[in-house]
């Protein structure tokens, strides 16, 4: 007897089924609903929201990478077990009961982030921003912070209109924030990889990490202690002309991705030009197109005390 292959569910339909299936999962007292999400670099996702009866909290699961896993061969019914597993485990509040989103409550909360200017033209029509080189900053309010990760909102001009602040309010509040809340770290490259090799080691993988002898410049990151979204260091405040002025050198800024920077001395390196197009190979090959900054290549002054392009 021949096997009849079951075909595939095209994407419409596969979203369809998969919220009905955990609409029917969850039962009564939950609102399944789908929303079109914006997120960085014009990517739009669709987001399944499974929101319990007298709550006003509930994560967002997005489908879109869970389509590709069905696509990839994974059972359907699997991704519905999946799903309302992942609802399960974050049933629990990551904000308080009492929270309200207020200016007042979220006032010592509201933070920057930066992205680009380019590749984010409708998202930024939407939200309030400035501009910065090639750069957008935007605002957020942070609601969780955890050693695995952190819950954000998306400040947009209809929050402003309702907490009737400007943008330089805003920006004043957000600027004294974003350091504290998210304090900078600058480690040499040789440092990240002994980390990540060290945390691979811990899952079992053996690694020796050996510095290439012919390494033709030192190259440090720059990001945050959370390592999230950690390329808005670039805009603290004295952290880049301090550094510089301790290795007595003004700098390239190499715009890793939106999670952090690569700062060289300028003193041992002056091809810019090859800095440009390792910048452009890696983001089109190696930087998931979310989380692509620039592809530019700043400097930093001494004399001038400033970042340029």
């Amino acid at each position: 007897m021949l096997a009849v292959k079951e075909e595939l569910l095209d994407y419409a339909s596969f979203v369809s089924f998969v919220r009905n299936m955990v609409s029917e999962r969850m039962g009564e007292g939950y609102s399944i609903k789908l929303f079109k999400v914006m997120k960085n670099n014009s990517l739009e996702l669709d987001s399944l929201v499974v929101l319990k009866e007298g709550r006003n909290f509930a994560p967002n699961i997005y489908l879109n990478a869970y389509y590709d896993s069905y696509i990839a061969g994974t059972d359907v019914i699997e991704i519905v077990d999946r799903i309302c597993m992942i609802y399960d485990h974050c049933s629990i509040p990551i904000v308080q009961e009492d929270f309200e989103y207020t200016l007042e409550h979220m006032r010592p909360y509201i933070f920057f982030r930066l992205v680009s200017l380019e590749r984010n033209k409708k998202l930024l029509s939407e939200v309030p921003h400035t501009e910065f080189l090639d750069l957008a900053v935007t605002f957020h309010c942070l609601v969780r912070s955890e050693e695995e990760g952190i819950g954000t909102i998306r400040i947009t001009k209809e929050h402003m209109n309702l907490w009737n602040i400007s943008l330089n309010e805003l920006k004043e509040l957000a600027y004294n924030n974003t350091i504290r809340l998210f304090p900078p770290v600058i480690r040499t490259m040789e440092e990240v990889i002994r980390s990540l090799l060290q945390s691979d080691e811990m899952n079992g993988v053996d690694f020796d990490y050996v510095k290439p002898e012919d390494e033709a410049y030192p190259m440090y990151i720059l990001t945050n202690e959370k390592g999230i979204n950690g390329a808005s260091c670039l805009m603290y405040k004295d952290v880049i002309r301090d550094f510089a002025r301790d290795i007595k050198s003004d700098i390239y800024i190499l715009p890793s991705s939106i999670h952090e920077i690569i700062l060289i001395p300028m003193e041992s390196t002056d091809d810019k030009e090859h800095l440009q197009r390792m910048v452009v190979e890696i983001n089109a090959s190696q930087v998931p197109p979310e989380e692509v900054l620039s592809d530019r290549v700043y400097t930093y002054s001494l004399a001038q005390d400033a970042i340029t392009l």
